[in-house]
């Protein structure tokens, strides 16, 4: 929740990529001012994204056999997380809260979501056997 304050706001997050890439890159100020854009949003999808499939996982060993409302719950609590930091951003005078964002994190978190649900469903289906795959 660190980045949800003063330290996840535009000007020092865009000084701080400014310095890190001045050591790679040069960059006109306007690409590098839409690419430090592009990254933050990026890091909202991944971030709420790894979010979920944390929460997923954890209620899973819980409850293993309630796929889909364990599913649920992980987005809801992930919306609950994004609301909340939202909420907090719009409380400070130096960040701003968007319901954009919001949508962004619960994208990301959907999307994730459905990944690993595919997979432990796959996971799931696979048939045991006895023998080594490669004999």
């Amino acid at each position: 929740m660190s980045l949800s304050g003063d330290l996840g706001a535009t000007p020092t997050s865009f000084s701080m990529f400014q310095w890190v890439l001045s050591w790679i890159i040069t960059l006109p100020p306007e690409t590098l001012s839409q690419l430090h854009f592009q990254i933050r949003k990026a890091l909202h999808f991944i971030c709420y994204g790894i979010l979920a499939v944390l929460w997923l996982r954890a209620l899973m060993a819980s409850h293993p056999h309630r796929l889909k409302a364990n599913t649920i719950l992980a987005l809801i609590l992930c919306l609950m997380v994004a609301l909340i930091d939202e909420g907090h951003q719009h409380l400070l005078n130096s960040r701003t809260g968007s319901l954009w964002d919001v949508l962004l994190d619960m994208t990301g978190a959907v999307a994730f979501t459905l990944l690993a649900v595919c997979y432990w469903k796959r996971k799931m289906v696979v048939p045991l056997t006895t023998q080594p795959p490669f004999s």
